[in-house]
C-alpha cells in the first residue's frame, strides 16, 4: 500500500514538473513572439504613413517616424503636387527592419504636372510595441508637365525630353458616358491641359483637357521612343538653296504616346483629381460640377466603360458630395457628405468591392 501510494505521489510530482516546464517553455515562446520584428505589421505602417502624407496629415506622420525624419518627412508633404496612390511591389525583412518598396503616383491639381517615384521606406521595430520609419529614399522614374502648348515627359533623370501629345494628337470629337447610346458625337473642349496622372507601372499616362467642358483619356506610352530621347528641330533653307529669303520649318517630334483611349465628355465639369487601382484594371475620375459639387467616376480601363455601378444615381450630386479616398487592392474607398437639410444615412465611408462589384458601407 505505502508503495503504491509512493509510486502516484512520484507520479503526480513528475507530471506537474513536466507541466510546469511546459508553461515556462509557452511562456518563452510567446515572449520570442512579442520580441520577434512582425513584418505585417511593419507594411501596415508603411501604408499609414503615406496615407498619412498623400491627406497632408503632419501629426500622423510624425507619430509614425523616427525623431530625425520629422524634418526631413515634412519635406514630402507639398500643396503643389500631391500623393494621388501608391502600391507596395516588394519588401525585403531583415534581422530587426523592413525595407519596403512603394510605387507613388503624384498628381497636381493646379496644372498639368505628374510624378511616378519609387520609395524605398526602412521600418525599425522602436520599442516593444511601436514601428517607425526610420529612412526614406526617393527615386523620380518618370515625370510629365505642360510646356508650350503641349504635355512632355522625362524618363528618370534624363535630360531630354519626349513629347508625349499635344493638342493636335487630342481627338476632335466623342461621346459622353451621360449618351448611353453614343447617339450623339460632341466636339472634345481641348483649349486647355488638365490634370494628368500615371499609372503605378508607369506604361500608361491618364491626360485631361478642358474647357468649359472636360475631357478625359488614357494613353499607352511607347518606352522603345523614350530611350532614344525626343526633340524638336528646325531646319532652315532657302530659294534655289540660296540663303536670301531663307525660312525655318519645324519637324514635328514623333509624340511617345502609342495609342490613346478617350474615356469620357463631362459637361460643365472640372476634374480635380486622377488615379489608377493598383492592378490598373480601372481608373477613378474625381470631378467638380459649377454650383452642384463634387462627384467620382470608375471606368474599366481596357473597354473604356463606366462600372456598372452607377455612384451619381446612388448619390446624386444635388444632395451629396462624394470624394476619392484610395485604392486597395480589393477595391476604391470613397467618402460621401450630405449637403445641408438632405438625408444623412448615406453620409460616411463607403467601398466599392471591385471583384464583385458591390457598394459597401464601412
Amino acid at each position: 500500500m505505502k508503495k503504491t501510494l509512493y509510486f502516484v505521489l512520484v507520479m503526480l510530482m513528475s507530471i506537474m514538473f513536466i507541466s510546469c516546464k511546459a508553461n515556462d517553455k509557452i511562456k518563452e515562446l510567446n515572449e520570442n513572439q512579442e520580441d520577434k520584428f512582425n513584418s505585417k505589421i511593419a507594411t501596415q505602417t508603411v501604408k499609414n504613413y503615406l496615407e498619412a502624407i498623400s491627406k497632408g496629415d503632419i501629426n500622423t506622420v510624425k507619430r509614425l517616424s523616427v525623431e530625425s525624419m520629422w524634418d526631413k518627412s515634412l519635406e514630402f508633404i507639398s500643396s503643389d503636387i500631391n500623393i494621388c496612390g501608391y502600391n507596395i511591389e516588394d519588401s525585403n525583412e531583415l534581422k530587426d527592419s523592413l525595407l519596403v518598396k512603394a510605387k507613388v503616383s503624384r498628381v497636381s491639381n493646379k496644372d498639368s504636372r505628374a510624378n511616378l517615384d519609387s520609395y524605398s521606406i526602412k521600418v525599425i521595430k522602436e520599442d516593444a510595441e511601436e514601428y517607425k520609419i526610420s529612412d526614406i529614399n526617393v527615386t523620380t522614374e518618370k515625370e510629365a508637365f505642360y510646356e508650350d502648348e503641349e504635355i512632355r515627359i522625362r524618363n528618370k533623370d534624363n535630360v531630354k525630353t519626349n513629347l508625349l501629345i499635344d493638342k493636335s494628337g487630342i481627338p476632335q470629337y466623342g461621346f459622353s458616358k451621360n449618351d448611353k447610346g453614343s447617339m450623339m458625337k460632341i466636339s472634345i473642349p481641348k483649349t486647355n491641359f488638365g490634370v494628368i496622372a500615371f499609372s503605378f507601372s508607369g506604361d500608361r499616362i491618364a491626360v485631361s483637357t478642358y474647357d468649359k467642358d472636360s475631357f478625359v483619356a488614357i494613353i499607352k506610352l511607347d518606352e522603345s521612343l523614350m530611350v532614344q530621347g525626343g526633340s524638336s528641330s528646325e531646319e532652315t533653307g532657302g530659294a534655289n538653296g540660296g540663303s536670301k529669303g531663307s525660312s525655318r520649318v519645324k519637324v514635328r517630334e514623333t509624340p511617345v504616346g502609342k495609342e490613346i483611349t478617350s474615356l469620357d465628355i463631362l459637361k460643365d465639369t472640372m476634374i480635380k483629381n486622377l488615379c489608377f487601382s493598383l492592378d490598373e484594371k480601372y481608373f477613378m475620375t474625381q470631378y467638380e460640377v459649377k454650383d452642384k459639387g463634387m462627384g467620382v467616376r470608375v471606368y474599366d480601363v481596357d473597354k473604356g466603360n463606366l462600372l456598372n455601378i452607377d455612384l451619381e444615381k446612388e448619390f446624386p450630386i444635388e444632395e451629396f458630395n462624394v470624394t476619392f479616398y484610395s485604392f486597395d487592392k480589393d477595391g476604391m474607398i470613397f467618402d460621401v457628405s450630405a449637403k445641408e437639410g438632405k438625408d444623412r444615412e448615406k453620409q460616411g465611408r463607403w467601398k466599392i468591392e471591385l471583384k464583385d462589384m458591390k457598394l459597401t458601407k464601412m
